[in-house]
């Protein structure tokens, strides 16, 4: 949907997506950067200007670009999808960020403050993610943080190959959310530095 909702912290500023950004991020994807994601590798910066813009006409959709707070340089994209008020319920995706800033702490940081609106704006009672089974390193950074494995959906959707690929779901409920964020904090308060701030990791 759209929306005029900002979120900052730990360095990070979570934006309003606009179709805009796409000429600022496109550079940034590949084929391996893409491999888990559900929708198909844009070809062009007018391809990922689409993806955006169907991204906001979702009425289900909050959306955000993510920057580099301390000098404003768009590093990616995240948001919460799916999103069910009367349910309590939302997921988080179309996340993704540019390969030179994997390893800071914007994935972190992004997560905690997608999070936290969830949560703690939204009063949400369950947040989940889907990550391809080919991608381990987000399940694993997922686990890691304290999100639960719920399963594995097999063939769950088609794969940019041709194939279908297994989509496994991960969760993490509103008793549960304190220790999350205690988790993801702890990562962040030793990288209160901008050189640390400026890059993230895929997910």
């Amino acid at each position: 949907m759209h929306h005029e909702l900002t979120l900052a912290g730990h360095g990070v500023r979570l934006l309003p997506l606009s179709p805009l950004h796409a000429e600022h991020l496109f550079s940034h994807i590949d084929a391996s950067l893409w491999s888990g994601m559900a929708a198909p590798r844009p070809e062009s910066v007018e391809d990922l200007a689409a993806l955006f813009a169907a991204r906001l006409d979702d009425p289900a959709a909050l959306p955000f670009a993510a920057a580099h707070e301390p000098t404003g340089t768009l590093v990616g994209a995240t948001g919460l999808y799916d999103v069910d008020l009367a349910r309590g319920r939302a997921e988080v995706g179309g996340t993704f960020f540019a390969r030179p800033f994997w390893g800071s702490g914007v994935n972190a940081a992004s997560k905690l403050l997608v999070m936290g609106h969830a949560f703690e704006d939204l009063r949400l009672s369950r947040v989940a993610f889907r990550v391809d089974t080919r991608n381990g390193r987000s399940a694993k950074a997922l686990a890691k943080l304290g999100a639960v494995y719920e399963g594995t959906l097999r063939a769950y959707r088609p794969h940019h190959d041709g194939g279908r690929s297994d989509t496994a779901v991960f969760s993490v409920l509103e008793p549960e959310w304190p220790m999350v964020r205690t988790r993801l904090v702890a990562r962040l308060t030793p990288r209160e530095s901008p050189r640390d701030l400026s890059p993230v990791d895929a997910a």
